[in-house]
């Protein structure tokens, strides 16, 4: 009795298992330069000003790459089905205030993708 009584425990934690776990939903970004490159992602298109207050960057080593995380699938966040990924120099950041950065949009590149041209790229952007 006590066996089967362990057994059906185990058994429901098992099944739960799948809602307790974080999912967590990536867009790649791979450095293909030598630079150290920092970007992030915008959910405000068609608005492709940059963002007034500096966001949390995220860092990009040369020839590696990093993650822009959401905890909720991109479909589900994105208000216009858009997102716009902005790449800026490093060095760009280090040297320049943000108000700099924004008055003369001084990035690298802005990609803006569509869900499905997310899915054909395998969540993935590659610069440059």
């Amino acid at each position: 009795m006590i066996l089967l009584v362990l057994i059906m425990a185990a058994l429901s934690l098992k099944s739960c298992e799948p809602c307790c776990v974080d999912k967590v939903y990536s867009i790649t970004i791979e450095n293909k330069l030598i630079d150290t490159i920092q970007v992030y992602a915008s959910l405000n298109y068609p608005d492709t000003s940059i963002s007034e207050e500096k966001p949390r960057l995220k860092m990009v080593y040369p020839n590696k790459y990093s993650r822009i995380d959401s905890k909720e699938k991109w479909e589900d966040i994105l208000p216009n089905n858009t997102v716009c990924v902005f790449i800026l120099s490093k060095d760009t950041v280090d040297k320049y205030s943000w108000d700099e950065i924004r008055r003369d949009y001084n990035i690298l590149k802005r990609h803006d993708l569509s869900i499905q041209d997310m899915k054909n790229s395998q969540w993935t952007i590659t610069y440059p």
